[in-house]
């Protein structure tokens, strides 16, 4: 029986992995076949109309109140899906944001876990953002898992952080670590977030709802996107892995689709038609460009790959499932 805990559960990546995590389901956790006897769901806010399950439970409140107030509720957790995060946008315009709710929750998070009287495993939500390049030290072509971080925005620079924090505490034999960097999730339901990269959702999904929407990238610029059930399966994957098959307790990077703006404007057109395609108006915003461009758009998932990770799906597909979506 095992304990599973999510922060930013209220989140669209967080209900999507409440979704396959039901209570009294059978998954892997660390290589061992567990029965979840408890969910506990953690965010701000609790989302209207989500009302518990048996064996769920939502707690709601500022993660690092939460963490203060509430120790003993994530460490009596035998595994922790830590998605909760200020978005790159924010973190940029407001670095107290970024730092109080990224890294500062984040260390606490795992001071409490590494506490715990059992040695918990905790599953990062980290990002691609901790990649990028200097004119001393360009950014790799295809990046790898052993590629230098060289983060630069402070959302990356917040993420490449934890990472390392979490790594130390597993190598200190405190907790299990799966520090997962996931890419730009594409396309996201909902409603425009703060993250620089928002655009890449909302280029599709307005557009598909009969709404104008505006590109603030050149079509030229080059992204790494997941579509959301490869992120969701792979956070799901990366918390069945053992220690040992894990291997180094940094990063991995999860499979992704590299793919041009203007190659995301061509799907949008095959699957919506014209009428939707010209409900795009490109405008380069430069503070958006500088952020979303110094995330690496090539990768080598060998790693992933031998750990049993899937490739992700032409971007044509993740435009022709949320188009499904919505009938």
């Amino acid at each position: 029986m095992a304990t599973i805990l999510i922060t930013g559960a209220g989140g669209f990546i967080g209900r999507m992995v409440r979704d396959r995590l039901s209570p009294g389901s059978v998954i892997t956790l660390g290589g061992k076949s567990v029965t979840i006897s408890d969910l506990i769901l953690t965010d701000r806010f609790v989302p209207d109309g989500m009302t518990d399950r048996v064996g769920e439970r939502w707690v709601e409140g500022d993660l690092g109140a939460l963490l203060a107030e509430q120790p003993e509720t994530f460490q009596k957790a035998d595994a922790v899906i830590h998605l909760a995060s200020a978005v790159s946008g924010e973190c940029e315009a407001d670095l107290d944001l970024g730092v109080n709710s990224n890294l500062l929750a984040g260390v606490a998070l795992g001071r409490l876990l590494a506490a715990a009287p059992h040695k918990p495993l905790l599953v990062f939500s980290s990002s691609i953002a901790i990649y990028g390049g200097t004119p001393d030290n360009p950014l790799a072509e295809i990046v790898t898992d052993s590629t230098r971080p060289a983060p630069q925005n402070s959302y990356g620079a917040q993420k490449l952080m934890l990472e390392t924090f979490y790594a130390d505490l597993a190598r200190r034999g405190d907790i299990s670590i799966r520090s997962l960097r996931l890419m730009t999730v594409s396309v996201r339901p909902g409603k425009p977030n703060g993250a620089a990269s928002s655009f890449l959702s909302g280029m599709i999904r307005e557009p598909l709802q009969g709404i104008a929407a505006t590109v603030p990238a050149s079509p030229s610029m080059t992204v790494c996107l997941n579509a959301p059930e490869t992120a969701v399966s792979g956070i799901i994957h990366a918390m069945g892995i053992d220690d040992a098959s894990w291997g180094s307790p940094l990063g991995l990077n999860l499979p992704g689709i590299t793919v041009s703006v203007d190659e995301m404007m061509a799907a949008l057109k095959e699957v919506g038609g014209p009428a939707a395609h010209d409900l795009l108006t490109i405008a380069p915003d430069p503070t958006i460009e500088t952020i979303v461009g110094s995330w690496p758009s090539r990768f080598d998932s060998t790693r992933a790959a031998r750990l049993g990770f899937a490739t992700e799906k032409p971007f044509l597909e993740a435009v022709r499932h949320f188009a499904a979506s919505l009938k």
